[in-house]
């Protein structure tokens, strides 16, 4: 009897251990590919003013959403982005699979507001020379050196995770990987 009594407060002391350890841990996997999947980080953070001057943030669609970030080039504009255009094309099956877009480009919310779009686009201005959302997303989408943005597309679930390892990892192939993730065979118009 007496056995018993300190049994159960010494479970109750490894089990309060063990979840303070699995709290204190880096929730974020390891580089590593298991199974053939890519790792996946959480993604950073992305807040910037849309078209219509609102301000827009990643986590108020994370839970709710699986989503396509695609960073283009602001200079040629929204209607002149090949992943986009191809995106446009397939709205129908992006809002059946429940994804939204969000585009970041340093064009200005007046020149995103002269782009046709369907609701399911959310077109954010990352204005120069700051480029802050450019750099938050590391060298995939922002080069240092010459101090320029550079286009790339991500998926991020609805957990808020990206595909990545110390930064993210933007998608390769963007328009067949998009058309992997829609359930459509690649080049299907």
């Amino acid at each position: 009897m007496r056995l018993r009594i300190l049994v159960l407060p010494l479970a109750a002391a490894v089990i309060a251990g063990l979840v303070w350890h699995k709290l204190q841990q880096d929730h974020r996997r390891s580089p590593e590919t298991t199974n053939g999947q890519i790792a996946r980080i959480q993604a950073p953070s992305i807040e910037a003013i849309d078209a219509e001057n609102s301000m827009t943030r990643l986590k108020s669609f994370l839970g709710r959403h699986n989503l396509l970030v695609v960073f283009f080039d602001g200079d040629s504009g929204a209607g002149a982005d090949k992943t986009l255009q191809h995106l446009k094309r397939h709205s129908a099956e992006l809002k059946a699979a429940d994804y939204h877009v969000i585009a970041i480009s340093s064009a200005l919310p007046q020149q995103n507001r002269k782009t046709e779009f369907p609701p399911l686009f959310h077109l954010l201005t990352d204005p120069a020379p700051i480029w802050k959302v450019h750099r938050e997303w590391g060298s995939a989408c922002f080069d240092e050196e010459s101090g320029s943005p550079r286009q790339a597309v991500f998926h991020i679930d609805r957990a808020g995770n990206v595909a990545g390892t110390s930064e993210p990892i933007p998608l390769d192939n963007p328009d067949q990987r998009i058309d992997e993730l829609l359930g459509l065979s690649h080049g299907e118009e």
